[in-house]
């Protein structure tokens, strides 16, 4: 008996047991936010009752986003675990009231969060590329400072530290395309919130309306599984199989030590493969 045939007989005694194991694939995926393609385009509309006025400013984004997918091969569906997404600049916007007056502010440190980490949202369904988290909860942070001088009120400074405001929910929106190992995710997250404007006094003098988009384009590496010979996303008597065939054929699919040889040490380095399963 050649050392070949051997190692198939070996292999097929030896996988008897791991036919019955199942391992499905669907570990978290690290997703970076690439700020040459990311952006927030934020609009505030001061709001003091006679009158208002609204501008507006634009920043980079950077951060990072947890997702996991049922199948890294084909996705069917995705969970949303986490998102971090930083603000890369700090925000000016200003604004005249004419006779009554005028105000200006800045956003420092913006961030914009996933409001329940650890409690995952999803899953939900993948098509066409395409996929929806319904109302899902975020965060705003950073701190807003609003210095006025105002017909009426006065002039002072407003500071509101963002986080400090209840969760929004939105829905994001985007599309998951997998090249080779690399996953892009590209969503939109709309945002919009109100927050009052006090004087020094208590008085409650009008209100910051805030809308905006993000526009977030993320990408990561899916970790492989060469074990899934047959890439359906899990671990079974159909993976075995098609490992033997392979091995048979002396298909270099099968070639898991890479040296150009079929023996005893690509079974075992297989064998290693699919007991430790798929991350």
């Amino acid at each position: 008996m050649n050392t070949r045939t051997h190692a198939l007989a070996l292999t097929c005694a030896s996988l008897l047991s791991a036919c019955a194991v199942s391992n499905a694939i669907g570990a978290p995926i690290d997703l970076t936010v690439d700020p040459a393609q990311s952006s927030l385009d934020m609009t505030i509309t001061i709001d003091i009752g006679i009158t208002n006025d609204t501008d507006s400013d634009t920043t980079t984004l950077s951060g990072n986003i947890e997702i996991e997918l049922d199948d890294d091969n084909n996705p069917l569906n995705i969970t949303l675990n986490d998102l971090v997404v930083n603000m890369d600049q700090t925000m000016n916007f200003n604004w005249s009231f004419g006779f009554f007056g005028s105000a200006d502010s800045t956003l420092t440190n913006g961030i914009v969060t996933y409001a329940t980490p650890g409690v995952p949202t999803g899953p939900v369904p993948i098509i066409d590329n395409g996929f929806t988290f319904t109302q899902a909860p975020f965060g705003l942070g950073g701190l807003l400072t609003v210095n006025y001088d105002l017909f009426g009120a006065g002039s002072g400074t407003e500071l509101t530290d963002l986080s400090t405001q209840a969760p929004q929910n939105s829905d994001f929106t985007g599309t998951v395309m997998i090249v080779g190992d690399t996953i892009t995710l590209t969503a939109t997250l709309p945002l919009d919130s109100v927050q009052p404007l006090v004087d020094g006094n208590g008085n409650e003098i009008g209100a910051a309306i805030t809308t905006g988009t993000a526009t977030i384009v993320a990408t990561g590496t899916i970790q492989t599984c060469p074990a899934d010979m047959n890439g359906d996303g899990t671990l079974n008597f159909f993976d075995v199989s098609a490992f033997l065939n392979a091995f048979a054929a002396m298909d270099p699919t099968a070639d898991f030590t890479g040296d150009g040889e079929f023996n005893f040490f690509d079974v075992s380095a297989f064998l290693s493969a699919f007991s430790a399963g798929c991350p």
